[in-house]
């Protein structure tokens, strides 16, 4: 996986973001419409969202789990041995999908993101890129 970019006293860009989230994670832009259920979201300022990712391939999604985060997966899939998951949040409680959105107040750097479920390596990174 590539290394994030050098540390910065500012956000990166959102172009920096991008191409980090592409290159490192094979992360697919998808429309900001797929994410409405967030405008009741009172951490999200959905007027500010500029860019949605999903994460999907299956080898960097388990690179990217902690044991604790499989774990909770494993658990949610042995609840639903029966299911087919088919709506994007049974796939992201059974492991099978990341959702990223990005914020900018100023359209050029980044100034917050929200990660669907919980990835703390991505979480990491993205915090990392933000500058905290």
């Amino acid at each position: 996986m590539n290394k994030l970019p050098p540390n910065q006293s500012t956000n990166s860009s959102l172009q920096e973001v991008e191409n980090f989230l592409i290159q490192t994670y094979s992360a697919k832009k998808i429309p900001v419409s797929n994410f409405e259920e967030l405008r009741n979201d009172a951490q999200v300022k959905f007027d500010r969202i500029v860019a949605c990712f999903e994460v999907d391939h299956p080898e960097v999604l388990k690179g990217l789990f902690n044991e604790d985060e499989k774990k909770m997966h494993e658990d949610y899939r042995n609840h639903h041995r029966n299911a087919t998951f088919t709506t994007p949040w049974q796939k992201i409680n059974a492991g099978q999908l990341l959702r990223v959105v990005l914020e900018s107040e100023d359209g050029v750097s980044l100034s917050n993101f929200t990660v669907q479920w919980m990835c703390m390596k991505l979480v990491h990174d993205l915090s990392a890129l933000k500058g905290q």
